[in-house]
């Protein structure tokens, strides 16, 4: 079963265990400055003498997001799923996380989505469906939202993301070019988008 907080209805359980999907806390900083670090950076060769300083920037940024509090973001941290060598996991074992924030252009402009980033696993819980899970969490956000929009971004080489989002139901709707990706020095950055079925009208007496 995943679920997101209390307040968000659990999604089916299924027959293979699942991860757990919280909201994170302040107390997660240091799991979760890893997780993100490890999968967006490497540390290998002349890397590994900047890699703490990386490190700090997100935890310090981080922080100030969850600090704020935001009505409309949300962190949230998936728990690894019990194995048989280990049939309860701890709390603090971080296997994934994402952030989800509302988003609307312009005031006057009715585009209200919410946007996802940072979707990050950490290497050992791969392929067992936490980034899955993190999506649907991010869904069921939305929804108690009353956002039924989502979108986020994905680079156009990072084949293995793009063929995960694809499975999550996101489609791609614009290729942004840059000054970097016209050159032939960085791929170009990919907008996917998918639409949530809104709530069944309530049952009539």
């Amino acid at each position: 079963m995943v679920q997101a907080d209390p307040n968000i209805h659990p999604l089916a359980a299924s027959a293979t265990p699942q991860p757990q999907v919280r909201t994170a806390s302040l107390r997660d900083l240091d799991r979760l400055a890893d997780v993100l670090t490890a999968s967006f950076y490497d540390r290998g060769g002349w890397r590994q003498w900047v890699y703490p300083f990386i490190r700090l920037g997100i935890y310090e940024d981080l922080k100030q997001r969850l600090k704020a509090q935001s009505p409309r973001y949300a962190c949230l941290a998936a728990i690894a799923p019990p194995t048989e060598d280990c049939p309860a996991s701890p709390s603090d074992a971080i296997a994934g996380t994402v952030e989800a924030s509302l988003r609307q252009p312009w005031p006057w402009q009715g585009d209200r989505h919410v946007y996802i980033s940072n979707l990050a696993v950490d290497q050992t819980f791969r392929r067992q469906g936490v980034a899955l899970a993190l999506l649907r969490s991010c869904e069921q956000v939305a929804q108690r939202w009353g956002i039924y929009e989502l979108h986020l971004h994905v680079m156009e080489d990072n084949l293995a993301a793009r063929a995960l989002y694809l499975k999550a139901g996101f489609s791609v709707v614009q290729a942004e070019d840059s000054p970097a990706s016209w050159l032939g020095l960085q791929a170009r950055r990919l907008l996917l988008h998918k639409t949530l079925p809104p709530p069944p009208p309530p049952s009539q007496p």
